[in-house]
Parts: C-alpha cells; sequence; structure tokens
C-alpha cells in the first residue's frame, strides 16, 4: 500500500512497498539496460530473494521513497543517505517506460524541498558515472552542478571511468 507522503501534480513520494515491488525490481535490475549500466548492477544476477535483501537493506536508511504516479503505480525510488548536519546524498532511478515523461523531474523537486525545508539541509549530492552524459544534463537541468571528479573509480565493461560528484545548493534552488 502506498501513502502520499510528499505530493506533486504527476507523482506523490511514499514509503515502500517492498512486497509489492519485488517483481518490478527483479524485472528491471535484470533488464533495464540503461538501469544496470548507469548504475553498475551488470555484474549481478537477481532473482526475487536478492532483490528482497537488497531492498530491505536500502529501506535501512532514514529515507527510501517509493516513486509514484498519478494512476498509482509504482515507477521507482528516491533514496537518501550519508546524511550530515549540513549535507545528503540522493539517489533516484525510475523504470524506463515512465522517463523523460516529466516524473523523474517532479520527483526531485519533491525531495528536495524536503531535504531544504524539513531536513533543513544545505546541500545535496550525486554522483553519477562520467558515460551517463543524459543523466549528467537532467541533473544540471535540474539545479546541481558538477563538483569534483573521482578518475578512473569505477571499472565497467572492460575499462575504467570516472566518476561525476555533483551538488546541489540551497542558496542555489531554482
Amino acid at each position: 500500500m502506498y501513502y502520499k507522503k510528499l505530493k506533486g501534480e504527476k507523482v506523490y513520494l511514499s514509503p515502500a512497498d517492498i512486497a509489492n515491488e519485488i517483481p518490478y525490481m527483479t524485472r528491471w535490475l535484470n533488464e533495464d539496460e540503461d538501469l544496470v549500466y548507469q548504475n553498475g548492477f551488470y555484474r549481478s544476477l537477481f532473482n526475487e530473494d536478492k532483490v528482497r535483501d537488497l531492498l530491505n537493506k536500502w529501506n535501512e536508511g532514514p529515507y527510501m521513497f517509493s516513486i509514484i504516479n498519478e494512476d498509482d503505480i509504482f515507477m521507482g525510488h528516491v533514496s537518501l543517505f550519508n546524511i550530515t548536519d549540513n549535507s545528503v546524498t540522493l539517489g533516484i532511478y525510475i523504470a524506463s517506460e515512465f522517463r523523460n515523461k516529466g516524473y523523474g523531474t517532479e520527483a526531485i523537486k519533491l525531495i528536495s524541498d524536503y531535504i531544504f525545508d524539513e531536513l533543513n539541509k544545505r546541500s545535496i549530492h550525486l554522483e553519477a558515472f562520467s558515460y551517463n552524459t543524459k543523466g549528467i544534463k537532467f541533473y544540471q537541468k535540474l539545479g546541481f552542478k558538477a563538483c569534483g571528479i573521482w578518475h578512473e573509480e569505477r571499472y565497467a565493461h572492460g575499462k575504467y571511468h570516472d566518476v561525476v560528484m555533483m551538488e546541489y545548493l540551497r542558496k542555489d534552488r531554482i
């Protein structure tokens, strides 16, 4: 069951309903090439037991929200971790059939408002593989700026890749 914790026009963010989400996540983590490739899951094989364990681990952190559309359909997650006095790290994914429709934009705006207004943080951080140019452009459109690079940090598909660190500051809110 989902609850409208943070509400927007096209989506709302709800506490996760892991039992309901396991079949979707199992399919996405095995078949969604963008999700698998952009997040480093390509070396892993996921059955429902592994996905249940993974989601339960992610849900141990203080904030994992399910992204739900206006038809109450589960589309992905947005999570907050590495929480300090001043900042938080953001992770987000949306299934391929829901991308490029404004859902991710609205989900990040909802969670950003929550981070700045309710959690009283000054900055939001995230990481993106350097080859994820679509993701980096998307984050920049939302106000995130590159703030550093970890050179050759991730090994994927036979070579090392840089990881781009990005941040969004409260004072730069759009």
